[in-house]
């Protein structure tokens, strides 16, 4: 009897793990003055560049996500200061919204990096 219930409860498990096993999607982007809607490389105050990125095969639930910037072609403001903010908003089970920032007078000519993607399936 014991043996059943320990067979059982190992199969439980099983099934736990496979259904709840993790996933992962990484990628690369890049944002430059050719990109639709870029701004960031001239002006005054806020600048916001805003790309969707979809996962190749998506989540069950909407994953975590981190975006990080590889690298960046700028120019600082008259305070000598090159301010650059990466993101990922509205994250859902199929993509995200890749939201590049700048603001004060600085120039940033254009700014890539990587993203990855964690979650069940």
């Amino acid at each position: 009897m014991k043996i059943r219930s320990i067979l059982a409860l190992v199969g439980l498990l099983l099934l736990t793990t496979a259904a709840f096993a993790q996933v992962i999607e990484v990628g690369e982007f890049a944002a430059t003055p050719t990109s639709e809607g870029y701004s960031l490389q001239g002006g005054k105050g806020d600048r916001t560049f805003i790309d969707v990125i979809q996962f190749d095969k998506g989540f069950s639930v909407p994953p975590k996500v981190v975006v990080s910037l590889a690298g960046y072609d700028a120019t600082a403001g008259t305070d000598n200061t090159v301010r650059v903010q990466v993101t990922a908003t509205k994250i859902t089970k199929a993509g995200f919204t890749l939201r590049v920032k700048t603001w004060g007078d600085g120039r940033v000519g254009s700014v890539w990096g990587n993203w990855i993607a964690v979650g069940v399936k």
